[in-house]
């Protein structure tokens, strides 16, 4: 790559890749490249090709000084400059834009030419340089292979060569951005999710908000603290209700004070609300009940709810009751939010991988729920064989994930009754090496690759696409094998219903060490397999879980 000084590049900044593929093609031309800014400063030295350019430059320099002056006329007229040399070379200065034609560096190319290598010229210079005369002389003959005349052609390839790799380099900028962008986007999902399935167990919104009403009835002096929590989606859906403390008023009437007073007064200022003198009409089922309130919106981009302190006892709400309660119900808002957020990307995820494997559904409904019920039973075994719980993870979705290549079979062969010709049966096993291809850019699926693109290759070396055999095979391969088998022979195909329990445990039996593992086998039917196919079977009616974070943990 051109190295390019990080202390005068300025607007040169992320051109050095262009540069740095730039500068073997001009070396097959027989040029050399410098790279300068507009302030005249060289911010990548030309590294001489041949013989004579480097016994030149090792010398003395001349051609330093030689491509500064012609760096230093392109940026005084932006335009392309071509100049000879006392050494017998020629000299290439090209400006280089950027967005708006704005002049950022100059390119500096040269070669020494055949028509400018004088004898009497070439003598007095090795003279002043201390130099053989004729072991230069014979570098010239061997180095020289343009004469000036090809200056002009030169300059012209080497001006599209330069636009056209600044343009390469700013479309593969741009893919890597996007790239990254992806990257990074799935390893937010993944933390958020991650991060959702914890709150679902320690920090439920519900069970935060009691215990924050729990605290805050210690300090405030309050009867009561309620936070009512509006729904997250549904407008069917009835509000939560949370109450700490004691205070004669159901949820109807809680309901009933927020909607029709609390709620449209904090709605209508955006600011925390204190009513120390609330007279309410004798109708309302709060009247004599609730003397004073403070209510705070639990509000970020959205309103969540609502949280309020009844009936202050020693005196009345102030402002320092108002900002504690402001605080935590700041705080609460964040959270509250952050928990939506966590639910809609969750659901996000499972959107993903439920249209991922919908996909393969929707070309061969033979096989809907596939997908499932193999990473289900791939997670079984995976636990039956005390793997780590990441591992079952991991194994769980490669399960889910490892027919994704039928998407690019044609639907007549997946869908097609009876015997597969040859050629169709070659088509088919293209769909782990399509699978790998479609889920290689991802780079967290990185250690699920090997068992989607193995699960079709077996133990005695007689499976596809690799023909790998034994420990060449990774063991999540050899479990999402014996799952896709197994729930093949217990499924409904297009070419024959599914086998009694019976011949598929005999199947299995039959072909233990050849095409599956043995050890997997023996783990396999070890369990009570008629009460676990029911199992597999009723929970895949739903495709994927809604959950996946609860449906890992089982």
């Amino acid at each position: 790559m051109v190295r390019i000084s990080v202390n005068s590049i300025g607007p040169l900044v992320g051109m050095e890749k262009a540069f740095g593929r730039l500068r073997p093609r001009l070396h097959t031309l027989g040029l050399d490249l410098s790279i300068w800014d507009t302030s005249g400063a060289c911010v990548s030295v030309a590294q001489p090709q041949c013989d004579y350019c480097r016994t030149i430059s090792c010398a003395s320099d001349l051609c330093e000084k030689s491509m500064r002056v012609v760096a230093m006329k392109v940026i005084g007229n932006s335009e392309s400059v071509v100049e000879h040399t006392r050494m017998g070379c020629c000299l290439i200065g090209l400006p280089i834009f950027r967005r708006r034609r704005r002049l950022v560096g100059v390119a500096v190319a040269g070669f020494p030419a055949v028509d400018l290598m004088h004898e009497e010229s070439l003598a007095n210079l090795c003279d002043e340089l201390e130099l053989d005369w004729e072991v230069v002389q014979r570098q010239v003959n061997y180095s020289a292979r343009h004469s000036s005349v090809e200056a002009e052609h030169l300059t012209a390839t080497l001006q599209w060569l330069m636009e056209a790799e600044q343009v390469a380099t700013v479309a593969r900028d741009e893919i890597a951005t996007l790239s990254a962008n992806l990257t990074t986007s799935y390893e937010e999902l993944n933390l958020l999710y991650s991060i959702a399935g914890s709150m679902r167990v320690t920090q439920e919104p519900g069970e935060f908000m009691q215990n924050t009403c729990n605290e805050l009835l210690e300090v405030m002096d309050v009867e009561a603290i309620v936070s009512v929590l509006s729904p997250h989606s549904s407008s069917l859906e009835k509000p939560a209700i949370i109450v700490a403390g004691e205070i004669d008023l159901t949820e109807d009437d809680i309901y009933g004070l927020v909607s029709s007073v609390i709620s449209p007064q904090l709605a209508l200022s955006g600011r925390p609300m204190v009513q120390n003198n609330f007279a309410a009409e004798t109708s309302h089922s709060w009247s004599g009940i609730v003397r004073n309130f403070i209510a705070v919106p639990l509000v970020t981009d959205e309103s969540m709810g609502v949280l309020i302190g009844f009936n202050k006892s020693s005196s009345s709400f102030d402002s320092i009751d108002m900002k504690l309660l402001h605080s935590i119900g700041n705080q609460a808002a964040v959270l509250l939010a952050n928990n939506r957020l966590y639910a809609d990307l969750q659901n996000l995820l499972m959107g993903v991988l439920h249209a991922l494997t919908a996909t393969i559904d929707a070309k061969d409904p033979y096989t809907c729920g596939h997908s499932h019920r193999v990473a289900m039973i791939s997670r079984r075994l995976a636990k039956e064989c005390d793997l780590p719980p990441t591992k079952v993870q991991e194994i769980y979705l490669a399960g889910l994930l490892h027919d994704i290549g039928k998407i690019g079979i044609p639907e007549a062969t997946l869908r097609k009754e009876g015997k597969l010709t040859d050629e169709e049966y070659e088509d088919i096993k293209r769909h782990p090496d399509l699978g790998s291809k479609i889920l290689g850019g991802i780079r967290q699926l990185g250690n699920m690759m090997a068992a989607i693109h193995q699960h079709h290759e077996r133990p005695d070396g007689r499976g596809y696409p690799q023909g790998l055999s034994g420990e060449e095979m990774t063991a999540e391969a050899k479990i999402i094998g014996l799952a896709d088998s197994f729930d093949a022979m217990t499924s409904d195909r297009t070419y024959r219903k599914a086998l009694p329990l019976n011949m598929v445990i005999d199947e299995i039996h039959k072909h233990a060490g050849t095409q599956f593992d043995q050890e997997l086998v023996d783990e396999l039917l070890s369990l009570d397999l008629e009460e676990f196919l029911k199992e597999i079977h009723e929970k895949s009616r739903h495709d994927i879980p809604v959950n996946l974070g609860e449906e890992l943990i089982r």
